[in-house]
């Protein structure tokens, strides 16, 4: 009888504790921190408008190898045709398509424009890309050939502003001058684009 008493005893302990266990996983309590974190960001602009020589009624401007430009008396080309676009829909400007009329050769244009770095982080461009083809502070002149006849058209002279720091609210005038080379074909047009491509100051 003793015994059945004991092992009853035993029992109603092994089961108090257990309950006991219980009620205590129960008492746990979970603490959860939660953050936010706000980034920077990179932005920059073309500025419209452009300037430009050969606008409607304004006689040709010609240029040689060595970009002296001199004014014509007569008006036979142009007038050239610029449109500002936004290629990524973050608003702003990013890519300047440009329309010669009526050249020839020696026929000469220069075009200026602003950039704006209108975001928060400091920047550097990095390359300048005319018409797909991609170029850095190493090649300050260019030929291109943009009617796909295998031969070189134009003549394009940028000023290098490649790697230089642009700062919040920094803005510098970029001019590319234009010259018509013999090789290109008569009654054509000839359309280009022009891009800039910009990284934050740190990027390697």
């Amino acid at each position: 009888m003793q015994h059945k008493k004991l092992v009853g005893l035993s029992v109603l302990l092994t089961l108090a504790l257990s309950i006991m266990g219980l009620a205590y996983a129960q008492w746990s309590e979970k603490l959860t921190i939660t953050g936010n974190v706000a980034t920077a960001e990179l932005d920059w602009e073309l500025k419209n408008p452009a300037s430009y020589l050969d606008h409607e009624g304004t006689k040709d401007w010609n240029a040689d190898c060595n970009w002296n430009f001199w004014q014509l008396d007569k008006d036979v080309g142009g007038p050239t045709q610029i449109t500002f676009r936004d290629t990524d829909g973050d608003g702003d400007y990013d890519t300047l398509e440009v329309t010669l009329v009526n050249t020839y050769p020696g026929y000469a244009e220069s075009i200026s424009f602003d950039v704006y770095n209108n975001g928060i982080l400091p920047l550097i461009f990095k390359k300048v890309i005319i018409n797909g083809n991609e170029f850095t502070s190493g090649w300050p002149t260019v030929s291109l050939d943009v009617t796909g006849d295998g031969k070189t058209d134009l003549a394009i002279k940028y000023s290098d502003n490649l790697g230089r720091l642009f700062k919040p609210s920094d803005s510098a005038n970029v001019n590319f001058k234009i010259l018509v080379l013999h090789d290109a074909p008569e009654s054509s047009t000839l359309h280009f684009t022009i891009q800039l491509v910009a990284v934050q100051w740190n990027a390697p």
